[in-house]
């Protein structure tokens, strides 16, 4: 792979060269055809979206794996929500502990971890972003499994009770399981989201800071459009032959623990995914606080590569 980069970057540095300065340039020296001659700035910008776009693709899974947390809505339902005689959570509000965690952890890693961290890895921010996202992964495969555990024991639950044909009924079985899974979310995206952000903001020129949070927006835009695929393939796959599809209206008849152990499996998948790219990305160099008279020296041949004013 990393080889394969090196040849797509000596052909992009193509695009820089003048190879007829009376026919490329103007008289006042600007490009006569911005279309075919680029400055230096332009190629390096591109080559560096190029070179982070396998990073960005391990997003992907994660993001849908937890953007499926709308059936845990469903089970909640199905579940006591009470926390006092007189009042109960509302099933669309247990995504609040996602939240909390997030914003807790957030507040602890910087102000407690990153000190300690700091002694024994040296990074200022304790741990590198990369470090951060395979983290990340790892605790969403986690939270896949707790969520496939608890619609387990829930689903074993209303068929001891007699309720496979009541999918309305609220059982006796607290909502609280769920707020480990939503807990392991929120530690997920902490990990793994900001992790994401700051390694493209450390990875692109400071003139294209702008697209790190626009590359991580693409992702979730991505992440949707194939979990709605997700959803259908697997619901027309398991109602073949009259079986009851595992995403079916009635949870109690359905399989939705077995869609969340696809969930995990996929997510370690991903990760194994992740570790590739970064050994193919190898190590990381914070190009946007670099300074210009710094930045490494590539290997590729750039003789006769001149940068014409921008255009």
């Amino acid at each position: 792979m990393k080889l394969m980069f090196c040849y797509v970057s000596m052909f992009l540095n193509k695009a820089c060269m003048i190879e007829n300065p009376e026919e490329d340039l103007n008289p006042d020296g600007t490009a006569s055809n911005p279309w075919k001659l680029c400055s230096i700035g332009q190629v390096e910008s591109l080559k560096a979206l190029l070179r982070i776009t396998p990073m960005c693709s391990t997003g992907i899974i994660i993001l849908l794996s937890l953007n499926q947390q709308t059936f845990a809505t469903l089970q909640a339902k199905t579940m006591d929500r009470h926390i006092s005689p007189s009042f109960q959570i509302p099933a669309g509000s247990f995504t609040v502990f996602t939240i909390i965690t997030v914003t807790l952890w957030i507040a602890i890693y910087d102000r407690a971890v990153v000190p300690i961290l700091v002694k024994f890895t040296g990074h200022p921010r304790g741990l590198s972003p990369k470090m951060r996202m395979g983290i990340g992964l790892l605790l969403s495969a986690v939270s896949m499994a707790a969520a496939a555990v608890v619609e387990n024991k829930r689903r074993k639950f209303a068929i001891d009770q007699g309720l496979v044909d009541e999918p309305e009924k609220v059982m006796d079985m607290s909502a609280m399981w769920l707020i480990p899974q939503f807990s392991l979310i929120g530690l997920t995206e902490a990990f793994n989201a900001i992790g994401q952000i700051e390694f493209y903001y450390s990875q692109l020129p400071k003139s294209m800071s702008s697209m790190a949070m626009a590359i991580f927006t693409l992702g979730m835009a991505v992440a949707n459009l194939l979990g709605g695929l997700l959803v259908k393939i697997v619901d027309r796959v398991t109602r073949k032959h009259g079986k009851e599809s595992w995403l079916s209206s009635n949870l109690n008849k359905g399989h939705l623990d077995y869609f969340y152990w696809l969930l995990m499996a996929m997510c370690l998948v991903n990760f194994g995914y992740f570790l590739v790219c970064c050994w193919a990305y190898g190590p990381s160099v914070d190009v946007a606080e670099m300074p210009t008279d710094k930045m490494p020296e590539r290997n590729e041949d750039t003789s006769g590569i001149r940068e014409p004013p921008t255009v």
